[in-house]
């Protein structure tokens, strides 16, 4: 047991409190929620807390407005996970004039992730957020796609961002993201020892932002493991962060399933006039603007300036924005095009060990040895960008 300890690090001890005498008393979660028993309160021993953080940054951009927020409560002496999931437009005070930008959407684009992350406990009542995994839309396809939802990633993620199809809105939208993650977890926990799902796991970690070790998740599904979890549905609950309406729960477990919600939602959509007149997303012009961003930088590198290189891919690597690409082969090339390019900038840097970081990267998604062994491609890489 001490292992655990040792491993995890960040891992809290909680032990319950004494009979509280004032609704005042309780933890902020139980005010917020209106329930009168929370987790916290019937539960104690080892806890870890992971926040998912859905973030809306477009291509290339830093700036990330935190579309889906949700914390990972998880109880590893009694075996239970708990999803406390925060709506978008919660009121939160970002320092901004007008009251209806003070929303917890915006606090994370402007106050930073470490302040975030504060609020975000604060508003879920836990003790503090012990890790951190952010995703964006070319990230949560990557993890669709491993969750096995290959050939439904896009109509996935479709789903789990409406939000005008519901009367209650981005409540019902939060509730969605949240079940999706439990059903998941439910899914997917019983074959967690597997060798190509520990492949997975460290695929999955390597796409996303994140300050989550590979080890830190093993001994977690180890110690729930050790419980038996899961014994039953009941092991993960979902709850929201005001629960202000009454939520419809969706079986969004199988790919079949997601196309089948996907079709009723958009004729709620169409009822409502509320389908895009347009695509939001053409495959044609993203795809022009990501390779214009690795010409450009090709280019800074041939006039002998890496840095505005890096300033042009660095944020592209980061959301690994050649996922939103349907077709895998487009993918590969765009993937190594733009990681070949980063390597090179860093190295002109003398940033070693973010060229490196890069190369790790690729070693984890199978991207050809030239680019895991540092080896330079037969082809200068500024010629192959034009």
């Amino acid at each position: 047991m001490a292992a655990f300890v040792f491993d995890l690090g960040a891992a809290t001890l909680h032990r319950p409190k004494k009979k509280a005498t004032s609704t005042t008393s309780l933890p902020s979660i139980a005010r917020q929620t209106s329930s009168e028993t929370t987790e916290a309160e019937r539960f104690w021993g080892r806890l870890v807390t992971i926040a998912i953080c859905g973030v809306d940054s477009r291509l290339g951009v830093r700036q990330a407005h935190a579309d889906a927020n949700h914390v990972l409560r998880i109880w590893l002496d009694r075996g239970a996970i708990e999803i406390l999931s925060v709506p978008r437009g919660t009121y939160a005070d970002a320092g901004f004039g007008t009251k209806s930008l003070n929303i917890i959407a915006n606090y994370r684009a402007r106050k930073g992730r470490d302040a975030y992350l504060r609020k975000l406990a604060e508003m879920t009542g836990v003790r503090k957020i012990d890790y951190y995994v952010e995703v964006g839309f070319s990230q949560a396809m990557g993890i669709f796609e491993l969750l096995g939802f290959k050939s439904s990633a896009a109509t996935t993620l479709h789903v789990l961002r409406t939000r005008k199809a519901f009367g209650i809105g981005d409540h019902q939208r939060c509730f969605n993201q949240a079940q999706f993650i439990r059903q998941m977890i439910l899914r997917h926990f019983p074959r967690s020892e597997g060798m190509l799902d520990a492949m997975a796991i460290r695929t999955a970690l390597a796409l996303v932002e994140t300050n989550l070790r590979y080890d830190v998740v093993q001994t977690i599904l180890a110690a729930l493991r050790a419980k038996g979890f899961p014994q039953g549905d009941n092991d993960v609950t979902v709850t929201l962060c005001p629960r202000r309406y009454r939520t419809q729960e969706f079986d969004i477990s199988s790919p079949e399933k997601i196309i089948a919600i996907a079709r009723k939602l958009d004729r709620k959509l169409a009822v409502r006039g509320a389908l895009p007149r347009k695509p939001t997303f053409r495959v044609e012009t993203y795809q022009q603007r990501l390779h214009g961003l690795i010409v450009e930088a090709a280019r800074a590198l041939d006039r002998g300036k890496p840095g505005r290189a890096i300033g042009l891919l660095e944020r592209p690597y980061q959301q690994r924005a050649w996922i939103q690409l349907p077709e895998q082969r487009g993918r590969n090339y765009f993937m190594e095009l733009l990681c070949a390019t980063l390597i090179e900038a860093y190295e002109a840097t003398g940033n070693i060990l973010k060229a490196d970081e890069v190369r790790h990267f690729l070693a984890h998604v199978g991207a050809p040895a030239y680019l895991d062994l540092g080896i330079e491609p037969s082809e200068p890489v500024s010629n192959r960008a034009h």
